[in-house]
Formats: structure tokens, sequence, C-alpha cells
């Protein structure tokens, strides 16, 4: 059992490597492969077009081809991962094989065999903004290492595979196109020119188990978790008017693609909701290397607070250092994605006094492992999985996905097809991951009213409300 369980988890760390950050001007530190080692390659050359699997497809011959060394992922495996899953004697993992052993079913729908279930997650991984939102699959990918780890589903693993919409909604198309006809479901995806395909999630009817970023995308029958269109939380915007009352003026930047300029205006009805005054509302483009002119016109703007919106770590270091060639420092500097494990390398002192709120366990922050076995489990995995890949909200929620898709997935049995599943989604009432994440209803189809403020303060990522927890009290729910 434990060289089983090793070698699940060694097919996953061999069969994907992670994202990039590729912008010239943070060359020296931006432009490498993680998940790799820093080595610039990838783990097995499997990835190609955008493409990766997860949990399964390597053995000890495609590692020793890719440069790594079985022994050592086995040996990992041996004194982590595979301890984490199935204790020293191994019980979990027996108990779950003989689980799996009494309600293992057949080749039940598309991307369903006796012994897997194959889904996919499309992200934007290339283009403009390569690596924008590749956490999504790594988050999910994680996740089933785990499940299967411990054995799977009803004796069956889960395999992942990677679309890549390129940023382009032509390429999102062809990207579904190839893998919808090999998919169960699709799980853990946020690809940002997912307009290209929204048709043909509807005419299929495959399960979608992630976030469209184009609203139209969120009201499909069979897009889970549902979520209201036009419908948003305060809270946040709340939190920042009432704990920083001499602000008011507030310049207000958004990503200048698609996908995100369709949803600018539920952020924008927040924070005038919660009473702030948008001076400057401009889109940045995501591919320019400098910023300087608009930090210009947000300064005389009178603008008292800076909010960037959908800006992914990269372009947030150019603003961020445009700001401070400007000498420009406004009280409060809110960037809506902010919160990554690479900011405050790629910034220096210059991350200080930029806040984020986010909707689940501030993962990044130091101490908080202690106080939260679900983040632990989370990272232990995560790191596993993608050693050295970059942490942000994209991880957490491909993880999050994933959770909530198993545990549908587990109240099935053997008979497991695309209707079934989708059912099942609506039939859970709340979840919060174990409590990595704030607690939402997908049978409801209502987010998350939760939240935690989390700043940078003295080079490092802290909480600054709650002091544990998520505030739950603050805002309501807006239409707009």
């Amino acid at each position: 059992m434990r060289r089983l369980l090793a070698a699940l988890v060694a097919s996953v760390l061999l069969a994907a490597c992670g994202s990039r950050l590729p912008d010239d001007v943070l060359a020296g530190i931006d432009d490498a492969t993680f998940g790799d080692g820093g080595t610039g390659q990838t783990a097995t050359g499997s990835r190609a077009g955008g493409t990766s699997t997860a949990g399964a497809g390597a053995d000890a011959s495609g590692a020793a081809a890719a440069g790594t060394d079985p022994g050592a992922v086995a040996g990992a495996t041996d004194a982590g991962a595979g301890d984490a899953a199935a204790g020293d004697a191994g019980t979990a993992g027996d108990a779950a094989t003989d689980a799996g052993a009494a309600c293992s079913g057949g080749a039940t729908d598309v991307g369903v065999t006796p012994d897997e279930i194959t889904v996919a997650a499309m992200v934007t991984a290339s283009g403009p903004l390569p690596g924008a939102t590749e956490g999504q699959f790594r988050g999910a990918a994680a996740y089933f290492a785990k499940v299967n780890a411990e054995g799977g589903v009803c004796g069956r693993q889960i395999r992942i595979l990677e679309g890549d919409d390129g940023l382009d909604p032509q390429r999102a198309r062809g990207e579904f196109l190839r893998l919808e006809p090999q998919v169960f479901a699709f799980v853990g995806s946020l690809a940002v020119a997912d307009s290209g395909y929204i048709d043909l999630v509807e005419q299929t009817g495959v399960p979608y188990v992630g976030t469209f970023v184009d609203p139209a995308g969120r009201s499909l029958p069979s897009a889970e978790p549902r979520t209201a269109p036009n419908v948003a939380h305060s809270g946040p915007y709340v939190y920042y008017r009432q704990t920083y009352p001499n602000v008011q003026n507030v310049g207000f930047m958004y990503a200048d693609v698609g996908g995100v300029r369709a949803n600018t205006p539920g952020a924008i009805a927040g924070l005038q909701r919660a009473g702030f005054n948008i001076v400057y509302n401009s889109g940045a483009s995501a591919t320019s290397p400098d910023y300087t002119a608009e930090v210009i016109n947000l300064r005389s703007s009178g603008a008292q607070m800076v909010y960037l919106f959908a800006f992914e770590v990269n372009m947030h270091v150019r603003f961020a250092r445009n700001m401070r060639q400007q000498n420009w420092e406004p009280e409060l500097k809110v960037s809506q994605i902010g919160y990554n494990s690479r900011l405050i390398e790629l910034l220096g002192d210059t991350a200080n006094g930029w806040s984020n709120h986010i909707t689940y366990v501030p993962v990044i922050n130091e101490g908080e492992e202690a106080i939260s076995p679900a983040l632990a489990d989370f990272r232990h995995w995560h790191d596993a999985t993608f050693p050295g890949a970059q942490i942000d909200l994209f991880p957490v929620n491909g993880w999050r996905d994933a959770a909530v898709f198993t545990e549908a997935l587990r109240t099935l049995g053997p008979d497991v097809t695309r209707p079934r599943i989708l059912e099942a989604i609506r039939g859970i009432q709340e979840t919060d991951g174990g409590g990595l994440f704030a607690p939402f209803s997908p049978a409801r189809g209502e987010g998350p009213t939760c939240f935690a403020i989390v700043r940078v303060e003295n080079g490092q990522w802290v909480r600054e409300h709650p002091a544990t927890g998520f505030e739950c009290g603050m805002g309501e729910r807006y239409e707009f």
C-alpha cells in the first residue's frame, strides 16, 4: 500500500509543471518555471499545447527520462504525503480501498471508466497574462492528488487535464471542443476568455464546477456552484469605509481585458454603496510596461484610495513601482486579487501598505497553519504536488471546486453520471472546505458573505481584520 501511494503521488509530481511570471522588466526574478525546482524544464515533457495531467500517467521510467530521481520522489512521499494520507500502518488507505471495492462500477458516462474519472480545468495559462489563473488547475490537481492517495472514490482515481484559453475566446473555444468529448466534467475552471465557449457548455450540458468570468455563464443549467446574476456582498467595502473614515475618493483601475471589464460594475456599485466616491475609473493594458501616466492621473484626480481590480501580480508590481517613482502614496491601497506569495519578493518594501479582502483563510500568513488543519492540508498537498509554485486565491479556488465536486461524487456510489453529479452538488446546503474558506451554499446559489482583510506590514502579510476567523457581520447582499 505504501508503494502504491508513493506511486500515485509521484505520478502527480511528475506529470505537471506550474506557471511562470514572464514580465521582461522582472526577468531576473519572474522568468522561472514553477514546479521544476527552478530548472526551467517541465517535469515530464507531458505538457504540450497547454495540457497537463495529474494523478495518472507517470512511472519510474518517465521520471528517469525527465531527469527526476524516482527514489527521491518516493522517499519524499514516504516521509510526507503518503504518510499523511495513509498513516504509518496504512490503515486509512486500506479502508479506502475496501470501500472502493464495495462500490466499484463500470463505464457509466463520458470520461468514466471502472478505474478512473477524467475531468479538466480551463484556465488562462498563456497569452498576454501568462499564468494568470493557472493556479486554479494546480489547486484542483493538488486536491485530487490527496483524494487519489486516499484510495480515490469508489475505486476510481481522478485524473485532471488542463485547458489553456491563452486569453483568446477562439482558442478557448478550441480547447473546450478538444477536451469536452473526453471528460466527465470541468472542475476548477477560471478562464478569462470563457465567453468563447459559454454556448457550448449550455449545448453539451457538461458539469462546469468552477467560476465563469463572463457573467452570462453563471446561470447556465450545468454551472455549479451557481451564483445569482448581478448580486454581490458589500462587506469588505463597508469595512474599508468604516476603518478609514477620512478616505472617500477612490481611483478605480482594472485590467483592460474583456472578461474583467464585464465584472467591474459590481465592485464599483459596492464601493459606492459603502459611501465612496469614484473620482477616476480607467482600464490598464495587461501588456503595458509602464503605468506612470495612470498614476499621474490618479494623483491629479484627488484619489485618496487606489483600488486595483483583477491586476495579476506582474501588473500590480509594475503599478506599485510607478507609484513609488512618482512619490504618490494614497492612504489606502487595495489590490482585489493582490494576496500573492510572490508580491513581497518582487516588490520589497514597496509592498508595504497594500491590502486585500479575501474569502478564505490567509493561506500565506505565518502561523495560520498552526490554527487551521484545513490550511495545513492544503499547503502540504499543494507544495508536494507543485513545489515552489506561487500561492494566491486561484489555487484555493481550485481546491475548493475539487472539494465540492468530490463531496458530491462520494454520495453517488458507482453510478456516476453528469446529471447525477449536478443534482448532488445542488444538494450541498453549505460547505467551507473544513474551514479553509468562508461558508457558501451550492444549494441556494449563494456565495460567501464572510471575509478577512490582509495587509503587508514590515515585509510580510498579516491579518488586519479580524484577529482570527472571518468577519461575517458587515455589509449586505446587493443587486447591481
